[in-house]
């Protein structure tokens, strides 16, 4: 199991980046904890099931369970994100008003900016903060951590296959030139380019805890999304890796997904740029295209943000492409220097995209949290998917709110409500009164909450084990997808998830 890798607090609240167990009858849900929750079964057999209320037909066609498997007491009309925003609707909530506005979401992002700390609680530095030079003892300090999780036992972790040895973990960590860190570094500064992990230690291998485990890699701290603002500190042994810090983790990252920018200035007025195309769908691909190597085939996740060029300032001919009915967007790429080229794409209008950011609405997040349903889970963002803390991220990039990468329940300036010590009837009565597409946290999960039938809540979550709910069964599986599901579903201790929760949290003014 991780131990902790960087202290990091959030505001004033101290938090720390690890990993989690991956046995196979684990629920593995975060890339910042682990979870002794097994056999998952859904209590239908104590519990009655919904009884559909009577809502407005929704405008798509509900999926066919002939061939779509769902939870037993999941039913078709669920699976779509109208009718939680109808249900919203009948139970009080005006599901379109806007929850925080620019203004809200700017003092929500500047109150939110995550510091680094080191084991004292002294303050290391914090990200906005970080000028052309840095103090070399303060990134000595964060290798020497992550050296930290080094397992002590290292044949409880394989690599091909092959239980792991001390000289393979001792040559690993050397990559790190930990020997090589200047007394003053100079700073550079830069912008990611593409999709990648981010590493623990500057290697692509693969370590994991079973001989037959390919989901929950060891060496993955968390993923690298396109277009990210990011400080390069340091460079592997090798030469082929950055040591980066990004607005809430910092990791080893491939040095092609990283390009630079010559001075600090230009890349503060590059982050926040005056207008932005803004991806709303699950992904979009830009696609081949042989006049803009650097771009070509990239995928973009939900929540990337692009800088956005008015029709009237954007070339005419694109590519080899006249530009109509495209939106034109600035993107960096990498040239063979290291340095940023910048190129011009064109996204399709008809493309699920919006100018600038979405509304942030109750309706609009559901809308988003529904385009997930059934997505391969990600551990920390492996496999060109997430995991539960980092599909809320995604979505609430979608709106301009930046969130944590871990313990998002930390944030502050925000509605909460800890639950962890009432009764299920005291959680329900709270849940009712919650914003469908708040966050239900319980220890080693987030979820978020869509609304409730019948007293019973339901929630979209990435999840690694839940269990095929049948009555009385106890049959454990592995979805390892992003699932609707209500809170009844239990924990190998028993427990339902209704029990676990602790926190439940609107991203709105308190």
């Amino acid at each position: 199991m991780h131990k902790t890798s960087i202290l990091l607090i959030c505001g004033a609240m101290a938090f720390s980046f690890a990993g989690c167990s991956s046995e196979p009858e684990s629920i593995v849900t975060s890339a910042d904890t682990t979870v002794a929750e097994t056999s998952v079964v859904e209590t239908s057999a104590d519990v009655p099931l919904p009884t559909l209320p009577s809502l407005p037909s929704p405008t798509a066609v509900p999926m066919d369970p002939e061939y779509v498997r769902m939870m037993d007491d999941v039913t078709p009309e669920m699976m779509n994100a109208d009718y939680w925003i109808a249900a919203g609707e009948a139970n009080g909530f005006d599901m379109d008003a806007v929850i925080m506005d620019e203004s809200q979401i700017a003092a929500f992002n500047d109150a939110n900016h995550t510091a680094f700390e080191d084991n004292n609680g002294g303050l290391l530095f914090r990200f906005d903060n970080i000028g052309t030079s840095l103090d070399g003892n303060k990134l000595s300090f964060l290798l020497e951590v992550n050296r930290g999780q080094i397992p002590e036992d290292p044949s409880e972790y394989y690599l091909n296959g092959s239980p792991t040895t001390r000289a393979y973990w001792d040559s690993v960590s050397e990559l790190d030139d930990l020997n090589g860190v200047p007394d003053i570094i100079s700073v550079r500064f830069g912008f990611t380019v593409k999709r990648a992990t981010l590493r623990l230690f500057p290697t692509e291998d693969q370590v994991y805890e079973g001989p037959n485990d390919h989901y929950f890699d060891y060496m993955l701290f968390s993923e690298c999304m396109p277009y990210c603002p990011v400080v390069v500190l340091h460079e592997s042994a090798d030469g082929n890796y950055y040591y980066v810090v990004f607005d809430s983790f910092a990791a080893w990252v491939r040095k092609d997904a990283v390009a630079q920018r010559q001075d600090r200035e230009d890349w503060m007025a590059r982050r926040n740029p005056s207008e932005c195309l803004t991806v709303t769908a699950r992904e979009i691909r830009l696609g081949d295209d042989p006049y803009c190597p650097g771009s070509s085939d990239l995928v973009l996740p939900i929540g990337t943000h692009m800088e956005l060029v008015p029709s009237a300032e954007a070339p005419r001919v694109v590519s080899h492409r006249a530009t109509y009915g495209n939106y034109v967007v600035k993107v960096p790429t990498r040239g063979d220097d290291g340095y940023i080229v910048d190129e011009y794409v064109l996204i399709p209008i008809s493309e699920d995209v919006v100018v600038g950011m979405m509304p942030y609405t109750s309706a609009n997040f559901l809308r988003e949290a529904f385009k997930l349903l059934g997505d391969r889970y990600g551990w920390g963002g492996d496999l060109k998917a997430n995991d539960c803390t980092g599909i809320v991220r995604e979505l609430f990039n979608v709106f301009g709110i930046v969130m944590p990468r871990g313990r998002q329940t930390l944030v502050n300036g925000v509605y909460k409500v800890d639950i962890r010590d009432m009764s299920d009837s005291g959680k329900i009565e709270v849940l009712r009164q919650m914003t469908p597409g708040s966050m239900l946290a319980m220890p080693g999960h987030m979820t978020i909450y869509v609304g409730m039938v019948d007293d019973r809540p339901y929630v979209i979550s990435s999840v690694g084990t839940l269990a095929q709910p049948a009555p009385g069964s106890a049959e454990s599986v592995h979805p390892n997808s992003v699932v609707l599901s209500s809170l009844y579903v239990r924990l190998r201790s028993g427990g339902t998830w209704l029990g676990a929760i602790r926190t439940a949290m609107t991203v709105r003014e308190e």
